[in-house]
């Protein structure tokens, strides 16, 4: 049996090239995607927030002493509420649906909401309008987001509102509701706000 022995150089040349290509490899591995990278800025990573309705606030024109209608738990599940109206409701009694929505990321893109609704006559009671407020002092609120398309569908549906803003201040949902009947109901269940973090 033959003892092969190498000299300090080729064990030295051997280890140098082992640790060459480990670094060579690490480096691969940190270094940054180009998706991850756009003109040498880092891009937000997508994510969503889901809020509960519990708490929202039926107001009208001159706040909650001014509704026509009320905002409490449904059943069932009793996590989804109800809004039932006093009187027939139109556009011009500027009836809202009030619910924080906090949110402490960048930008927003999409505020999705789940409601269902309960009628005899399908298109006389609906969601008339779905706005999004921000509030830094309470002397005023900006209106962010402003959709006044009718969401009229019976059955259980979400929608979605596409938007693009960076909030400084509070968010406020608000749902301008309109009723044709004392009898008719709308429930709402999940809100959900897409965007960016930072």
């Amino acid at each position: 049996m033959k003892l092969m022995v190498r000299s300090p150089r080729t064990v030295l040349a051997a280890l140098a090239a082992g640790l060459a290509g480990l670094l060579a490899g690490s480096l691969l591995a940190i270094a940054p995607s180009a998706n991850a990278e756009d003109s040498g800025s880092v891009q937000g990573v997508s994510m969503q927030a889901r809020y509960s309705p519990l708490g929202a606030t039926a107001n009208g024109p001159s706040g909650p002493a001014t509704a026509k209608f009320t905002a409490g738990p449904y059943c069932c599940p009793s996590t989804a509420i109800v809004l039932t109206p006093q009187q027939v409701i139109g556009e011009g009694d500027f009836q809202w649906l009030n619910l924080g929505l906090p949110w402490d990321n960048a930008a927003i893109t999409s505020i999705d909401v789940c409601y269902a609704i309960s009628t005899s006559m399908v298109g006389t009671t609906y969601i008339s309008q779905t706005r999004v407020t921000e509030m830094t002092t309470p002397n005023s609120a900006t209106v962010r987001v402003d959709d006044s398309t009718d969401r009229t569908t019976p059955t259980a549906n979400c929608y979605t509102v596409p938007t693009s803003f960076t909030p400084s201040g509070t968010l406020t949902l608000a749902l301008k509701v309109v009723f044709g009947s004392t009898s008719d109901r709308i429930t709402i269940g999940m809100v959900k706000v897409g965007g960016v973090s930072p």
